[in-house]
């Protein structure tokens, strides 16, 4: 039948689920940490140092003689996708610590865990193991950069799933980290804003964060396992690679986008849910999401289609074949958010009842109500699937995760 419930509806039906249910509104949705106001949900650690609210940031102040201090969350996190600017004088050394903890769990107890750094060494965005081994990021990987830029509000992004670590300063990827041993050793703890000791007859010295949002990661499910096609179904030429990633590689002669069982589609049908991933595509690259598939001898007419394209260069009004549009209905993305050939692309996708929310490198470029488009008859659940366009379109896909989202 055609769906008719309202994405609000059903967001604020989902907030009263049973037990064990899961939350659209807690689950896919950003979350602030700093409420603007007070330091309500943080608490200090170590040092001496001074931590107060001045506008829409939190700013920390050195102190002559104390050590590393840290304004920490009361709440731990394990899994999540953190964002956060920040401006720091540049004679301090600051950082963000994620997944840490205390010595002996007390406030007096050495903070510890890892830390993305903040500084204008050129390191800025690599991570360190705060009072954990120093250096997590290995030295052959810590190539100076210029991202961070002096005397402005720095945008990080902070992408943490298992032993995987992964930096962003300003929308370029700084760090792409995987350590075992300390994600044995932290794989949940707190985000602390660290403030560095300074030496005798310096200071003091200020460093501000502000627009402290995190999405937590930890119940979303891994749909690609790294190493084979376990879980999904293709006659294509998808390759597993080395790095973790699954490059769809079209054979010799294989053009065209009708060749639907090339597709990749997942032996599971979804209704309702959050699906996030990656991909790198060559210039002119083509390949698109698909999603309530209902007929995989025909995804295009039974299934909904997010444009997978590189829009890179285009200028101008976007329309629903772009990059990140909703082929066959009028919603086209609010924003051209297409990064340069070869470079990752992050895409998130929310679908709750009728209603469809694409979020592209961080920024939402569609909220649409499909009930009201060309699209409104299509199945209310289906199969998954990646678009295996044809020569010459090689385009990789890495970290497909999803949340089901149980609403009923």
């Amino acid at each position: 039948m055609p769906r008719n419930n309202s994405f609000y509806s059903l967001v604020a039906l989902a907030m009263f689920a049973l037990p064990g249910q899961v939350s659209a509104e807690e689950s896919s949705q950003w979350k602030s940490l700093f409420n603007g106001e007070n330091l309500d949900g943080w608490s200090q650690n170590n040092g001496t140092a001074t931590y107060r609210v001045e506008g829409d940031a939190i700013v920390g102040k050195t102190n002559e003689g104390s050590p590393n201090s840290f304004l920490c969350t009361d709440k731990l996190y394990g899994d999540f996708e953190l964002q956060f600017e920040v401006k720091v004088d540049p004679q301090l050394n600051s950082g963000v610590q994620i997944r840490s903890q205390t010595v002996g769990d007390t406030p007096e107890g050495r903070v510890n865990g890892p830390q993305v750094e903040i500084s204008l060494d050129k390191m800025a965005g690599y991570v360190y193991g705060e009072s954990a081994g120093g250096w997590m990021t290995p030295d052959a990987d810590r190539k100076p950069h210029d991202h961070f830029i002096d005397g402005e509000w720095n945008q990080y992004r902070v992408v943490a799933v298992g032993s995987q670590i992964q930096t962003w300063i300003n929308g370029h990827q700084v760090s792409n980290l995987t350590h075992e041993e300390r994600y044995k050793s932290h794989p949940k703890g707190f985000i602390g804003l660290q403030v560095h000791g300074i030496g005798a007859g310096q200071g003091p010295y200020e460093v501000r964060w502000r627009n402290i949002k995190l999405r937590e990661l930890t119940k979303f499910t891994s749909l690609y396992n790294g190493k084979d096609l376990s879980g999904w179904k293709t006659t294509g030429n998808w390759l597993p690679q080395e790095d973790g990633s699954l490059l769809i590689q079209p054979r010799d002669g294989e053009s065209g986008w009708t060749r639907y069982d090339a597709y990749l589609f997942s032996e599971k049908q979804y209704k309702d849910f959050v699906i996030d991933f990656e991909y790198s595509y060559p210039p002119g690259g083509n390949s698109g999401f698909y999603f309530h598939v209902g007929d995989l001898k025909d995804p295009v007419s039974t299934g909904i289609e997010i444009q997978i394209l590189d829009s890179s260069k285009k200028e101008g009004a976007l329309n629903s074949h772009d990059h990140g549009g909703v082929v066959s209905t009028a919603a086209a993305a609010s924003k051209n958010m297409s990064r340069p050939p070869g470079e990752w692309n992050r895409m998130v996708v929310t679908c709750i009842g009728s209603q469809c929310q694409v979020e592209l490198n961080g920024e939402q470029i569609i909220d649409v109500d499909l009930s009201q488009t060309a699209v409104k008859d299509r199945p209310e659940s289906g199969y998954i699937g990646f678009q295996d366009h044809g020569q010459p379109n090689n385009i990789k896909f890495r970290n497909i995760r999803i949340l089901e989202l149980n609403n009923e």
